[in-house]
């Protein structure tokens, strides 16, 4: 579970959401990202570029401050996307399901030369609604990029990041647009392989109670010769 991966072709060991629980899903995403063979997901052309207009789609949906605005990045990965909003935020909390992922995102954060008040993951086996998980922080906005179609259920994991933002925060998720991707029906078996439309976004955010919903195309690539459309869904709370 972790920021721009989907646009590489891999393999979990999850096939559906009727067939496996939750938990099922969540240690097949932890195995999964735990193995050293994933980082290659992150280095690829396709991957930098697809981060770089994503964020700069967040930056500019909603308005960030150097001074104020702290961040969290949920399914942060490796944190590709927390590198390109670092800049322009106080601080940004990464959280993962994987170990491994959050060992290489404290890594590259101080080979950035940032403090871990600037920019830092931590594991989190599950992510609830309990104000003391992340020691009771709360957020001024806070982004998930390319990791709801690994997710049993976006209304749950919504109403959950929903639970930490400051009121008046912002909720930013991207992912694939509803398509055909031939790639994710062979190779990727994940809860949600067709991608996402706006009516599936604005359930989800309407349900946790977000307002001022939007959903826009941001990026058009092209992975192993098929197009990938990304999204961005925003929502106030």
């Amino acid at each position: 579970m972790t920021s721009s991966q989907s646009l590489q072709p891999h393999t979990h060991s999850v096939h559906n959401t009727d067939a496996h629980t939750h938990r099922e899903v969540e240690r097949a995403n932890e195995e999964f990202f735990n193995d050293p063979a994933a980082e290659h997901l992150f280095n690829t052309p396709d991957v930098q570029e697809t981060t770089r207009l994503v964020a700069a789609a967040m930056l500019k949906a909603v308005p960030f401050d150097k001074q104020k605005t702290v961040v969290m990045d949920f399914a942060c990965g490796v944190g590709l996307i927390s590198q390109q909003l670092a800049p322009q935020a106080k601080s940004i909390i990464g959280v993962d399901i994987s170990q491994r992922m959050v060992d290489i995102y404290n890594n590259g954060a101080k080979e950035q030369n940032l403090f871990p008040n600037e920019m830092k993951a931590v594991r989190v086996d599950r992510l609830v609604e309990n104000e003391t998980q992340l020691g009771g922080m709360s957020f001024d906005v806070i982004v998930c990029a390319s990791s709801y179609h690994h997710l049993p259920s976006i209304v749950e994991v919504t109403r959950v990041l929903v639970s930490y933002l400051k009121p008046g925060g912002s909720l930013l998720v991207t992912d694939m647009a509803k398509g055909e991707y031939p790639m994710l029906q062979a190779h990727h078996p994940v809860p949600h392989k067709s991608g996402f439309d706006a009516e599936d976004m604005r359930a989800a955010f309407e349900a946790a109670g977000l307002h001022s919903f939007s959903f826009a195309e941001v990026a058009a690539v092209e992975f192993a010769g098929h197009p990938v459309t990304m999204f961005l869904a925003s929502g106030e709370k």
